[in-house]
């Protein structure tokens, strides 16, 4: 990142790519990183948009139709390099088909290559309504 003119703390960096491996493919909650790292709401912001436009990460957003309250309004990350993922989350080879992230490990590398493929500038979504409570 400096190469890039970006000073970012190194120690810090390193604990959130930690995080982002271990909520790959859950909704982020930038409140919830912020305080587990010590930092604002809006630094972990800042610092996601660094790795989502360096392609490290990609958030999608969620799809909204206004038709209920009860939507989801955080985006879901997911690390765009599975191989940069398992090595975050100490999966080798053998393990991966027992790894408890093999599902979502697999969810990330087939929306990028469907992204890959289509190669539109359209923009990706996800759908997903929160649990009402009764």
């Amino acid at each position: 990142m400096p190469s890039l003119g970006i000073s970012l703390n190194a120690h810090v960096m390193r604990q959130l790519w930690m995080m982002l491996a271990h909520n790959h493919g859950q909704l982020l909650n930038y409140n919830e990183l912020g305080r587990s790292l010590g930092l604002t709401d809006m630094t972990i912001k800042c610092y996601t948009e660094i790795l989502e436009q360096t392609f490290m990460i990609r958030l999608l957003k969620p799809w909204y139709e206004n038709i209920s309250k009860h939507q989801v309004k955080a985006p879901k990350v997911y690390i765009r390099d599975s191989g940069i993922l398992h090595a975050l989350l100490g999966i080798h080879e053998h393990d991966w088909y027992v790894h408890p992230k093999r599902g979502l490990s697999f969810e990330g590398f087939v929306i990028e290559e469907l992204i890959r493929k289509f190669k539109t500038d359209a923009e990706y979504f996800f759908g997903e309504r929160k649990q009402e409570q009764n």
